[in-house]
This record gives C-alpha cells, sequence and structure tokens, in this order.
C-alpha cells in the first residue's frame, strides 16, 4: 500500500482510481454487450428446438431471424426475449412457416376455441374476420385479460400469419353492471326455465340484452 502525504498526492491518487473504475465499467459494458446475442441464444433454447439467429447493436436492440411454425410460438420468442437483461428493443425478422389454410377455416376455429376459454365471459362479443391469413378481432371485452386472451387464442390457428386486435375493453363501471345483469338473468332463467336453460343464450352489453336459442 502507498501512502500519499500531500494534497496533489491525494488527488493524483483519486484520479487514477476514477480512471481505473472508468476502465472497469467500460471493460464490463462491452462484455455485456458481446455476451447478449449468447445470452438471448441460450434463454430461447430452453423454450425452442429450433436455430435462431440473433445479433444485437450496442444500444441493446436485438434483432432475432429465423422461422416458427405458429403464430403462437412468434410471440412467444419476443416476450422470453425482452425479459433477458440489457434488451432494449427487438427487431423481428421471424417468419411464420404455417400451412395454408383458407380464412373461412380459420375463422371457425377461432370461433370454435374461443367458445371453449371459460374465462373469456361473453365470447359472442367478439367478432371476428380473416384475410389472407390476418385474423382481425373486434367487439367489446369487460376485463383486459379477456383481450389478451382473444389474441392468444387468434394466435394457435393454423394458417394465422398475424393478429390485429380492436378489441375495446368497457370501462369497469359498465363491466360491473353487465355482469351483475348477467348473474341475474341467469338466475331467472334457471327458476322459470330449468328445463330448457342449457339451450338458451344471452348476452348483456350497455343495459341490452340479447337472446338466443329455443325452447319446447
Amino acid at each position: 500500500m502507498i501512502y500519499l502525504k500531500n494534497q496533489s498526492g491525494y488527488a493524483l491518487a483519486i484520479i487514477i482510481l476514477i480512471i481505473a473504475l472508468v476502465s472497469v465499467n467500460s471493460s464490463i459494458a462491452s462484455v455485456k454487450h458481446g455476451d447478449l446475442p449468447q445470452r438471448v441464444r441460450a434463454a430461447l433454447s430452453n423454450h425452442f428446438n429450433n436455430h435462431f439467429s440473433v445479433s444485437s447493436s450496442k444500444n441493446g436492440i436485438v434483432t432475432i431471424k429465423g422461422t416458427v411454425n405458429r403464430l403462437y410460438d412468434k410471440y412467444r420468442i419476443f416476450d422470453i426475449a425482452e425479459k433477458v437483461r440489457g434488451v432494449k428493443g427487438i427487431r423481428d425478422y421471424v417468419e411464420v412457416n404455417t400451412r395454408q389454410v383458407p380464412d373461412d377455416i380459420i375463422k371457425a376455429n377461432f370461433l370454435e376455441d374461443l367458445k371453449l376459454e371459460s374465462s373469456i365471459l361473453e365470447p359472442n362479443r367478439i367478432k371476428v374476420a380473416v384475410s389472407n391469413g390476418v385474423i382481425e378481432l373486434r367487439g367489446t371485452v369487460s376485463y383486459p385479460k379477456e383481450r389478451l386472451l382473444a389474441e392468444t387464442v387468434a394466435s394457435w390457428q393454423k394458417g394465422a400469419l398475424g393478429v390485429v386486435n380492436n378489441i375495446k375493453v368497457l370501462s369497469l363501471q359498465a363491466a360491473e353492471s353487465n355482469k351483475n345483469m348477467k348473474i341475474l338473468l341467469g338466475d331467472v332463467l334457471k327458476d322459470k326455465f330449468p328445463l330448457q336453460r342449457k339451450d338458451i343464450y344471452f348476452s348483456v352489453h350497455n343495459g341490452i340484452v340479447k337472446i338466443e336459442g329455443h325452447t319446447n
């Protein structure tokens, strides 16, 4: 250990220490930048067998290239990559290599799968159109999680190449009002039409009730 006895000596020591710290930090930053593509590839390899080309810029923008079989997998790639420490943004060059499916089949499959999602309270309020493999979602839902889940269901579909999510989320007040009315109507149907209640479907939107089905 070297002791400096005068003020100029202390100043010189501080300057040397600052220079050393800056050099160490620069070296660490350089290592982190160089390791970023490798860390992203490692994260992806935990979920995919596919080979992806990954590169990054000094500002943490990652470029990912490759192919996947489903649109859902493409979404997962970005969800995984953005959680890697140091990633500031992602450039999308991932292609969906799915077999071609007619638009009307994609639509029919989506609507069928949508009905199976119990977390979506009123699937009939969601409207869908498909053009050249791109699924457009419209309509309203009561909660944000329903909007995200509808988009996820769309991304599962074979032949889907993209999703445009234009679903609107109702205000909390409107959602709760509709929910309460739906519960009330369900109790009425259960009491007055116990045998036919499974054949009667209804939805509530902004206080307006839509009833479908049949009775004996």
